[in-house]
């Protein structure tokens, strides 16, 4: 496995930028599910499948219960905290932002509730690759400034939609695939998985501080669970939270690194999803 280079992997994401706008618009009537965020929220995977993710799984089981809702997909791969209110030629919006256009769809529709998962590509750009190691002095400015951004996104859609349900989720860690690499030790992976705790933890407490429920990624990929040893093949004995990655995501492919899910993985985080949702 080749540990590339998450930048490497973020330049493909325009591929999907039309099929996102094509949901986006495709729904004139009924209740609506509004799904926000970054290539996850995006139903993103490397083999071109943007229509398995969890926003499509969760739409299909809400259905149950809301029969007229309808999908308004405006994730966008990519996208950051400090990139969600400006207009990003990779998915163009109407109303500019996935932002603004979020507010729009909230002040002209029957919006039913809200994911929203943003914030892994802003903290990807502390870690260095060739290293693996994360720049704790790009992580110490960053958390601060990544939670005042989430704070001002929640509040400008809670303001817009007052009453409408918005649900935040967590991250699991697909740099727990860094445990596979020859040369990399394993006590260097434990120390990268202790900062992405400390960015899991800066998003449950904004979301708690605003009264937004989150899902709980990390719980549902065991992502802190390195004591439980499992047979994994290609690996060998390996920790749970790293069979997880390697089963339920891209990130331990052959082909290179990828940290988005597989639609195993979607499915894993549609049950952590729905069981957040009011």
């Amino acid at each position: 496995m080749r540990f590339r280079n998450v930048s490497i992997v973020v330049a493909t994401f325009a591929i999907v930028a039309g099929a996102m706008s094509s949901v986006a618009s495709a729904a004139p009537s009924g209740k609506v599910y509004l799904a926000l965020g970054d290539s996850l929220a995006a139903s993103f995977q490397p083999n071109g499948d943007v229509r398995h993710g969890y926003a499509e799984q969760v739409f299909q089981l809400e259905q149950e219960g809301i029969p007229d809702l309808r999908l308004v997909k405006l994730a966008c791969p990519g996208e950051r905290t400090n990139t969600i209110d400006r207009p990003r030629r990779v998915c163009p919006y109407p109303a500019g932002s996935q932002l603004d256009q979020a507010v729009s769809v909230l002040e002209s529709r029957d919006v039913a509730f809200v994911t929203l998962q943003i914030g892994s590509n802003d903290v990807f750009r502390c870690f260095r690759f060739g290293r693996a190691v994360f720049d704790q002095g790009c992580v110490d400015d960053l958390l601060p400034k990544l939670q005042d951004r989430l704070t001002s996104i929640v509040q400008t859609l809670q303001a817009a939609g007052p009453g409408v349900p918005i649900v935040g989720a967590t991250y699991y860690d697909p740099l727990l695939a860094a445990w596979n690499v020859p040369g990399i030790d394993h006590d260097a992976v434990v120390a990268i998985q202790d900062v992405w705790q400390s960015f899991d933890d800066a998003l449950e407490q904004t979301y708690a501080g605003l009264g937004v429920p989150v899902a709980d990624m990390e719980d549902a990929f065991s992502t802190t669970d390195f004591g439980t040893i499992v047979h994994l093949r290609r690996f060998g004995d390996v920790p749970l939270n790293v069979a997880r990655v390697c089963q339920w995501t891209y990130a331990c492919s052959p082909r290179g690194f990828d940290p988005h899910p597989n639609t195993i993985g979607y499915a894993r985080m549609t049950e952590a999803w729905v069981a957040a949702i009011p």
